[in-house]
């Protein structure tokens, strides 16, 4: 059993309530509040050992990470992230101090993004340490983006550089929240996901959801200085840890061709460089492009839990 199809097996199993306009498959869910207003939520639960190990890390990281995951799952849907609540296991014999450090890291991050925590849980266990943010936001008159609005003809956009994160980037990424709300804004994006468990996995998300296939360019791909470093330890290429490294939490869209020209010239996301990595196409799956032309099919690679 692997994370997703167990997830699908949930979601054709769930019955739908009216006011629910978006349900499990996305970033968020979309809840109608009311005539106007849209809310949206989002969960991300984070262990010790897995998405972080406080044996390198500091606790006030792991706090940070936890806030900011979930604001780039909002960032995602093209919205503004407005409250959190927050559950947290701690192992048994916590200290004080080692609680004040997460929160630290936690307020850090909130407070920067104008978020507050407005209740969660607290226990404690023979376990490792845990912690699950629920985030609430909001549409502000905005249209939230989803995954399945990918069109054949779309070019695919990301920002930033991928791949490496585990070097580091994982536990301080930025949320790209300014630059999807301005993107939201100014351009009618028609699907987008953040970089969570890798480019290839993450696009393969929205071709699934939009019924679509993609190309992708592969000199056009932009890797991070860490990939490079990280590809002279495992071997690999840095384009291939680019491809299938996750927790770059970097934005990944699709828009149609005039509209992309319109976001790389129009000058309105200055602190961090938008590339053209690709196209939507008819079909299925995901391919490669090379310099020559030649055009290959490649499997989505990325991080995925409970996979056999």
């Amino acid at each position: 059993m692997g994370e997703f199809s167990f997830i699908q097996w949930i979601r054709k199993r769930q019955k739908r309530r009216k006011d629910v306009i978006l349900g499990i498959g996305d970033d968020c869910a979309i809840l109608d509040v009311s005539a106007d207003k849209l809310c949206l939520i989002t969960t991300d639960m984070l262990v010790d050992g897995t998405h972080f190990d406080l044996k390198q890390c500091a606790i006030r990281d792991a706090g940070r990470k936890a806030i900011a995951c979930s604001i780039s799952d909002v960032a995602a849907m093209g919205c503004q992230p407005t409250v959190a609540v927050i559950s947290i296991c701690f192992p048994e014999h916590t200290t004080e101090k080692f609680a004040g450090e997460l929160y630290k890291g936690i307020w850090d991050i909130a407070d920067k993004y104008n978020i507050e925590i407005v209740g969660g849980d607290i226990i404690s266990g023979r376990s490792p340490f845990c912690i699950n943010v629920a985030m609430l936001g909001r549409d502000d008159g905005l249209k939230p983006v989803r995954r399945s609005g990918a069109k054949a003809g779309d070019m695919i956009l990301v920002t930033g550089a991928l791949g490496g994160s585990i070097l580091g980037k994982h536990l301080h990424f930025e949320p790209r929240l300014k630059e999807a709300l301005t993107l939201n804004k100014n351009f009618p994006i028609h699907a987008m996901i953040d970089i969570s468990d890798g480019l290839t996995a993450d696009l393969n998300h929205i071709l699934e959801e939009s019924g679509v296939g993609a190309i992708l360019y592969e000199d056009q791909i932009p890797f991070s200085d860490a990939a490079v470093e990280l590809s002279r330890k495992t071997g690999h290429t840095p384009l291939y840890h680019a491809l299938s490294d996750g927790e770059d939490y970097e934005l990944l869209m699709t828009v149609s061709k005039a509209q992309a020209k319109r976001v790389l010239s129009s000058g309105l996301l200055t602190e961090v460089k938008v590339s053209c990595i690709g196209e939507i196409v008819k079909g299925r799956g995901i391919r490669m492009k090379s310099p020559g032309g030649t055009i290959r099919r490649i499997k989505p690679r990325g991080y995925e839990h409970l996979k056999q």
